[in-house]
């Protein structure tokens, strides 16, 4: 066994799409960190999309900061939808892996993934105070340390030779 070094931007990301919906493990705080980085990019990304589609669908006479009551029929509900779609996507895509790879950045420091529940009420930050903190060295009863690369240590490849 050899201590692997921190996950890099790619590696991070590949894993968390591998383990797309799997709470089941640990992840470092590098996976966790680098992943959190790629939703904040895409999430930009969305939210550009989802306000060119928004003002698409409100073009000409609807104008919802003018009038509350909008007549429907001035409505572009293609574009609308469209929009709402794009929020789904994004849902799907990372937001899933997100809850995921948080659960298993709980479980590195010992923590339940049941501690998610705080986001129920608004309380995430407290989770990401939680992402801050060093997991447990060694293994615990959520599984091996994930900075722990399994295979023959520096010092057996030594003593096979």
């Amino acid at each position: 066994m050899t201590r692997g070094g921190p996950m890099g931007f790619g590696e991070a990301v590949a894993t968390c799409f591998q383990r797309y919906a799997t709470v089941r493990g640990r992840a470092r705080r590098s996976e966790f960190w680098w992943f959190q980085l790629f939703g904040s990019l895409a999430w930009l990304a969305t939210a550009g999309a989802f306000a060119a589609l928004w003002l698409a669908a409100f073009s000409g006479e609807a104008r919802p900061s003018e009038d509350p009551t909008i007549n429907p029929d001035y409505v572009a509900w293609g574009p609308l939808t469209a929009a709402f779609g794009v929020l789904l996507v994004y849902v799907l895509a990372v937001g899933v892996p997100t809850l995921a790879v948080t659960g298993r950045r709980l479980h590195d420091v010992g923590m339940s993934a049941w501690w998610l529940l705080l986001l129920v009420p608004g309380l995430g930050i407290v989770l990401l105070a939680i992402a801050v903190v060093d997991g447990h060295h060694g293994a615990n009863r959520f599984g091996p340390d994930p900075r722990i690369v399994p295979g023959p240590s520096r010092d057996n490849a030594a003593l096979a030779r």
